[in-house]
């Protein structure tokens, strides 16, 4: 689709890096924490719910070896690049901030996998990717819940 922002960084190929015959990777433009990363279905498909069989299995290996390439990767530099050369403003000042990030040095502790599937759960491309987020200890001062939190006082459900 012309209009899909992601089609069309697919078609530009454009900060792609991963592929294979279902899926591309490229480091997300706005990070929330150094090496987040979308993983996007190189046929449109809007929802989780609609890829094929196939895609579901090359999803998960998708998923580890995207993990490995974060975890190889010279992040420092990686933000370093894209502050330089941004999509906007607001993407220089989030790829700014991680350069400022404590866990940049560490590497991660753990991921968040996610998916916003549906505009009441905050998707804002209709065209399905899933996000890989990084977790360092110490990013948020109570971690408990985890994707939970995406609901205010939600999280720790064991207070």
């Amino acid at each position: 689709m012309e209009d899909c922002t992601f089609c069309r960084i697919y078609n530009e190929e454009k900060g792609i890096i991963y592929e294979n015959d279902f899926f591309y990777a490229q480091f997300d433009s706005y990070p929330v924490t150094p090496g987040h990363v979308e993983i996007i279905p190189i046929r449109h498909v809007a929802s989780l719910l609609n890829l094929k069989k196939k895609e579901w299995q090359v999803l998960k290996k998708s998923i580890s070896e995207v993990i490995d390439l974060i975890e190889e990767k010279d992040l420092k530099k990686l933000y370093r690049s894209l502050a330089k050369n941004p999509l906007d403003d607001k993407s220089r000042e989030f790829c700014e901030e991680m350069l400022d990030h404590p866990g940049l040095k560490e590497g991660a502790d753990g991921y968040n996998i996610g998916i916003n599937e549906g505009r009441a759960a905050g998707r804002t491309i209709d065209h399905l990717h899933v996000h890989i987020i990084p977790r360092y200890h110490g990013d948020v001062k109570d971690p408990t819940g985890g994707v939970r939190n995406v609901i205010p006082k939600r999280g720790n459900y064991k207070k």
